[in-house]
């Protein structure tokens, strides 16, 4: 019984000795094809380098001429539009006018009392609405006088105007008109050609107080 036992222990013991030595393969997952084919195509995603300055499109900048405009550059000008450099005083005088339909923006500066002239314009003749044959050149052998039509707007009281005439620079008539009391009136005043007007000329309207309320030129030739 002794020798049987010695037997059977020494061949268990020589059985796991094999076991140890005997190496057991390892499994290796494979990865289909299509995960291999996206792993080789997928990119690595760029990291942006630091400090690197981000450019619009030129499109995307907003020039100049597409700036959005002021309410003041939006509003249209009425016939209470306040002209530049305006005395305060006066402009809340001419604001408190009463607005006719045929009012239009002052073309010139506004007098103490608010008055202004809307319209002016020279014509080769006078007729009932104003002066016709609108001219800026006016010949001695074809047109015998010079007028110059104005409509002035102001206060229902009588007051007057002055219709300076200016030659080459110079002064050469003087002639107050008187505004009645009216809201809006329309006027003129002529000069009588003569070869000795011939030259450049300014018709220059002016308050009393010195203002020069509107101004309309023209050439005289032969």
């Amino acid at each position: 019984m002794g020798a049987s036992r010695c037997r059977l222990q020494g061949a268990a013991a020589l059985l796991a000795c094999v076991a140890c030595n005997v190496e057991v393969p390892r499994v290796e997952r494979v990865a289909p094809e299509d995960e291999v084919e996206r792993a080789e195509r997928r990119e690595p995603t760029p990291t942006p380098a630091a400090g690197r300055e981000i450019r619009l499109p030129a499109a995307h900048v907003p020039t100049a001429d597409e700036e959005p405009e002021t309410p003041d550059e939006a509003r249209a000008a009425g016939p209470r539009t306040v002209p530049s450099g305006t005395p305060p005083a006066i402009a809340r005088v001419f604001e408190r006018l009463p607005v006719g339909i045929h009012d239009e923006p002052p073309v010139g500066a506004i007098g103490a009392s608010g008055i202004h002239v809307d319209k002016i314009w020279v014509g080769q003749a006078y007729e009932r609405e104003g002066c016709t044959g609108e001219a800026e050149k006016f010949s001695l052998a074809k047109h015998g006088a010079v007028n110059v039509c104005f409509r002035v707007v102001h206060s229902r009281v009588e007051e007057s105007v002055d219709v300076l005439w200016e030659k080459d620079g110079e002064l050469f008539r003087r002639r107050a008109m008187q505004i009645p009391e009216l809201h809006a009136y329309r006027t003129r005043a002529y000069l009588v050609l003569r070869r000795e007007y011939i030259g450049s000329w300014k018709a220059r309207v002016v308050s009393v107080d010195g203002i020069e309320l509107a101004a309309a030129s023209f050439v005289v030739v032969e």
